[in-house]
């Protein structure tokens, strides 16, 4: 019995260690990986997906061009001024405003060449006489100016000179306008060259005067003294009729 016993206990241990290899052995497949091994593909560069760039496609903007010639009209001379040549300032400066008529009386405003004040006489030398320039009065008015100069002896060199309108042939002052004397005109500036000489002293009378058949004339007059006649200013006579 001990032997049968002890064959049955080896056939029992063989058999356990069968079933235990099969065990390891089923143990041993399901923990090995039974994918076939495989070499890695070589890294590359993966292909680009976008499209590769090209030129931009032309604009469709028309081309640039010059720029149109300018509407605008060229450029042309301006007009010739108007305005007489410009004379130099003075000191010696008088207001033609005091009224009278032939008679001493005292006329109708109306009546007058001009109105009281709305007339200065600017005094000048050219050349061997005095001149002066009646600013403000209206070269078609019909009005005789004229001039004098107040000495110690009383009124010195005394003329008139007519307008192209003045009616003045009843005048005993009246002289005749020429380049030398008398009334000169300049785009509407009335300028007179005088018979008084350049440097003489007194009290300066400049007139503005017409005809009435009534009083014999009327007119205005305005005077300046002139004690020291280097103060005028010198001016070309051609400054005066141009």
């Amino acid at each position: 019995m001990t032997t049968t016993r002890r064959i049955l206990a080896l056939a029992a241990a063989a058999t356990l260690i069968a079933v235990g290899c099969s065990d390891d052995d089923d143990s041993s497949d399901s923990t090995i990986d039974t994918a076939a091994p495989t070499s890695a593909a070589p890294a590359t560069d993966a292909p680009a997906t976008d499209p590769p760039a090209t030129d931009a496609p032309p604009s469709t903007d028309p081309p640039a061009t010059d720029a149109p010639p300018a509407t605008e009209p060229p450029a042309t001379d301006a007009p010739p001024s108007t305005d007489p040549p410009a004379l130099p300032d003075t000191p010696i400066v008088a207001a033609i405003s005091q009224t009278y008529d032939f008679e001493g009386g005292d006329p109708d405003p109306a009546d007058l060449p001009a109105a009281p004040g709305s007339v200065e006489a600017h005094w000048y030398t050219s050349g061997d006489v005095m001149a002066v320039v009646f600013v403000g009065l209206d070269p078609e008015a019909n009005a005789c100016p004229g001039n004098s100069i107040r000495t110690a002896t009383g009124f010195e060199f005394v003329s008139n000179g007519p307008l192209p309108n003045g009616i003045c042939d009843d005048f005993t002052t009246l002289i005749e306008n020429t380049s030398s004397q008398g009334v000169q005109l300049c785009d509407g500036r009335v300028g007179y060259l005088t018979l008084i000489p350049a440097g003489t002293t007194g009290e300066l009378y400049s007139s503005i005067e017409r005809s009435d058949p009534d009083v014999t004339g009327v007119g205005l007059t305005g005077f300046v003294a002139l004690p020291d006649p280097s103060v005028l200013p010198d001016i070309e006579a051609s400054q005066l009729a141009c």
